[in-house]
């Protein structure tokens, strides 16, 4: 009689072991610290960018709840699209079941498009040689700018024209800096192998008026030629450029 309960308290025992062994199969919610990556933790404004949520191992995880520390610099939809709208910074958390994750990102000033506008220059340096027509008596130191921006985050790249050599496509690249503002400089050689004109953008920095749309800012223009009998290339004229209001 004995043999026989202890034989059946063993099947009882195997059988309550082999029902746990089964229910741990079954998929929970994930637990713990989620991680929230994307391609890049920099946007700029009016820019949208998928967010990818993965939990412990690396697995990847769908659904959530997605909040945002403030919503008017950016905000995440349920599928976790960002949406950037203004410049600043912003914490945004995923949540779901008793797991969550949080991502730090930044949205910086939509500088993309072309601005033109008008331009001073307070400041011209001739060459005593220089054929350069800012450098004849009387002439006008004002003129045109034409910026062409083309951004990804935080990142710039374009082509600017100013009318003092209206001839001259001045390719340029740069980034926006911690403080917002716009920073580019560029050179041009021609030709390239061997120059006679070199034109040089040196430290273009604006700042955009968000509310009027606007672009203001400087830089400084130098320009250097060979003799036109040949030799190194040598300074023509330098000028020292102000801009204000710049719209696209």
């Amino acid at each position: 009689m004995t043999s026989r309960l202890v034989a059946t308290a063993i099947a009882g025992l195997a059988f309550l072991f082999a029902g746990c062994g089964n229910n741990s199969s079954t998929p929970t919610a994930p637990s713990g610290a989620l991680q929230v990556t994307t391609t890049r933790a920099i946007l700029r404004a009016g820019e949208t960018l998928p967010l990818t949520v993965t939990g412990p191992g690396g697995a990847p995880v769908t659904g959530g709840t997605w909040t945002t520390s403030d919503a008017s610099v950016l905000t995440v939809s349920p599928a976790g699209i960002a949406t950037a709208t203004r410049a600043g910074r912003v914490t945004v958390t995923v949540t779901t079941g008793n797991a969550s994750g949080s991502l730090a990102l930044r949205v910086v000033p939509d500088y993309q498009g072309t601005w033109t506008g008008g331009l001073a220059r307070p400041q011209i340096t001739c060459s005593a040689a220089s054929p350069a027509a800012l450098c004849a008596p009387g002439a006008q130191t004002t003129g045109t700018l034409t910026l062409r921006v083309t951004q990804m985050g935080d990142q710039l790249t374009g082509t600017m024209v100013d009318s003092a050599e209206p001839n001259a496509t001045i390719p340029v690249a740069g980034q926006v800096q911690s403080d917002d503002q716009l920073s580019l400089a560029g050179r041009l050689d021609t030709p390239v192998a061997t120059p006679t004109t070199r034109i040089e953008v040196v430290t273009l920095r604006a700042t955009q008026d968000a509310i009027l749309g606007t672009l203001t800012g400087s830089y400084q223009w130098l320009v250097s030629r060979a003799p036109a009998s040949g030799g190194a290339l040598q300074a023509d004229y330098s000028a020292q450029v102000q801009f204000r209001d710049l719209k696209k």
